[in-house]
């Protein structure tokens, strides 16, 4: 994990990374990263918003993008923003919800302000902003 308190000259560090390793726990480890790094950065959550868009967002990307995924939390004027890389250049489809999902795009576009996806050639971020308290 790429993070400190404070950067160079003091300033309050307002980026943080981690890679990880895809599958199931690739969820849990980003929910508790995103966690830590609120209580770092003296974010509160208090609907928990910001934990479900990580783990959406962390989800599709160890389904749809096949293995290791990388997470990026940076403080924003009114919250946080979320981006999460795979390695697929495919951008993600919305379907209607059912019994084999299709809820996660409609939670991510419902709960965050804004969210988009930047693809290249070796895969792709989708990104998104959520207000904090």
């Amino acid at each position: 994990m790429k993070s400190a308190k404070h950067g160079r000259g003091g300033m309050p560090v307002t980026a943080a990374s981690i890679r990880l390793p895809g599958g199931r726990a690739s969820n849990v480890l980003a929910r508790q990263f995103v966690s830590t790094q609120l209580g770092a950065w003296n974010l509160r959550d208090p609907d928990g918003d910001a934990l479900i868009l990580a783990s959406e967002l962390v989800s599709n990307a160890v389904l749809h993008g096949g293995g290791a995924v990388a997470i990026r939390l940076a403080r924003t004027g009114a919250g946080l923003r979320i981006e999460v890389t795979d390695r697929s250049p495919r951008p993600p489809e919305q379907r209607s919800p059912g019994v084999d999902g299709g809820f996660g795009l409609g939670l991510v576009d419902g709960l965050s302000a804004r969210w988009g996806v930047v693809s290249g050639r070796t895969g792709k971020v989708v990104w998104l902003e959520c207000r904090l308290r």
